[in-house]
This record gives structure tokens, C-alpha cells and sequence, in this order.
């Protein structure tokens, strides 16, 4: 059955300053009125995002296919929301979804992640490990990275981030479009003389420091340690 996303209204992220603002620079999200359901758009929309960043349809392309990728080969860990559907040629993903992400909760002064979800740091680190154990890095883990589902599981989304490590160095001018100036020093970092990208190294600079800019408190350099402390 196809799904019309026709009516459905943008999700934003709450900005750590207290406003909304487009979640991603790939795909338009969008939501049913429910806010079960969350159609994810890869496309180039203006009335969503405001940026003068211009991404190329090729790069679309690229991350869109890694999107589906990974939804489907990590479908079987706890943090994978379900897929309803793939609509491959107007780029569309259906995914499960619950309203929002952790953003409105962390930088929402009247709300509490603490008390929504004691035990947020634990499930955490089990998706992180989870991930580990299929020799694979996500690099995409802000707060609007994830969402607590109706039994209170967190999901993670953005499975176009995830690098399986057999794909550590990937080069950088295939995703030049997408860095931004605030981030860029990690890409900066990471990249070889060879003009590639070594993504062990931008996965332990994103959770060891780029993050902290986040996350209040921020338990992925405790994760890091703990987890990845053998590679």
C-alpha cells in the first residue's frame, strides 16, 4: 500500500537555544498526524531547510541509497525503528517513529530526559554497542539522532551515517556538499593525505569531543572507553 505524505507537517529539531529548526541537510522529515509515522524525503527543499548550502543530486542519491541500506542490514537491533516502506523513486522512506526526538526533551527547560527515561545513559550504550558488534560506526548521534518509542526503547535514526569498518576510508569529495563550517574540523582531521576519509578516527573525535557540544554531560567519552577500548 502506498503511504501520501501529502498533509503531513515538518518535524523540527528544538535547537539547544530553544528554537525549531530543520532537523538535516538530506531529507525533509515529515510526520502523520498521529505522529506514528515519519516520512523521510531525501530531496532539496528550501521551504524546510535555511541554508545556502546546495547538495548535488548525486550526493542525495548516495546517502538515500545508504539510508535503505542499513535500515534493512541493522533491522534486526532493538534501536532500528521499523520501515514501512520504501518508495525508491520519488526517494521516500516510511519509517516508526513517536512524535519526537530527545531534542525536545534535553533543551526543553521544563522537561527532564532524567525522569522521561532514567535509564537513557544505559540504552545508550547498548545501541552503541549493538552497532559494534555488526563492525560498524554511526556517526550521526545528536540528540535529534534519537527518539524513546511507546514502550519506552530508544530508536535511533540517520542509518545514512552509519560506516561499516570495511568502508573506514571513504573519499571525502563524494560527501564534500554536506560539510558544514561548524563540524568541518573533524573532516579536517580525518582526512588523509590521499584525500580520504578515515572514519575510525572522525567516529572517536565526534564521540570523544564533538559531541559534548550536545549533550549536557555528555556519556560517550565514558562509552568510548569502555566499549571500543580493543580497537
Amino acid at each position: 500500500m502506498d503511504i501520501d505524505n501529502t498533509n503531513w507537517k515538518y518535524y523540527f529539531k528544538l535547537t539547544s537555544d530553544g528554537h525549531l529548526s530543520a532537523s538535516n541537510l538530506l531529507y525533509t522529515p515529515t510526520m502523520n498526524p498521529e505522529g506514528t509515522t515519519m516520512c523521510m524525503h531525501y530531496c532539496s527543499d528550501p521551504d524546510y531547510r535555511n541554508t545556502d548550502l546546495i547538495i548535488s543530486e548525486d550526493v542525495i542519491n548516495w546517502f538515500f541509497n545508504r539510508e535503505v541500506k542499513f535500515l534493512k542490514e541493522l533491522s534486526h537491533l532493538d534501536s532500528t525503528p521499523a520501515v514501512y516502506e520504501v518508495d525508491i523513486k520519488n526517494r521516500k522512506i516510511f519509517i516508526e517513529w513517536n512524535k519526537e526526538t530527545l531534542a525536545q526533551i534535553m533543551f526543553d527547560p521544563t522537561r527532564n530526559l532524567d525522569n522521561e527515561l532514567p535509564n537513557w545513559q544505559e540504552q545508550i550504550k547498548k545501541v552503541l554497542t549493538d552497532i559494534k558488534k555488526e563492525d560498524c560506526w554511526k556517526m550521526s548521534l545528536y540528540p535529534h539522532s534519537f527518539y524513546i518509542s511507546k514502550d519506552n526503547k530508544l530508536k535511533t535514526i540517520d542509518f545514512y551515517s552509519v560506516v561499516p569498518y570495511t568502508e573506514q576510508f571513504i573519499e571525502r569529495n563524494i560527501i564534500e556538499d554536506i560539510i558544514g563550517k561548524d563540524g568541518a574540523y573533524r573532516f579536517d582531521e580525518s582526512t588523509t593525505s590521499s584525500g580520504h576519509i578515515d572514519f575510525k578516527k572522525f567516529f572517536e573525535i565526534t564521540v570523544t569531543k564533538h559531541l559534548e557540544i550536545y549533550w549536557s554531560n555528555s556519556p560517550f567519552g565514558e562509552i568510548f572507553k569502555e566499549v571500543y577500548k580493543n580497537e
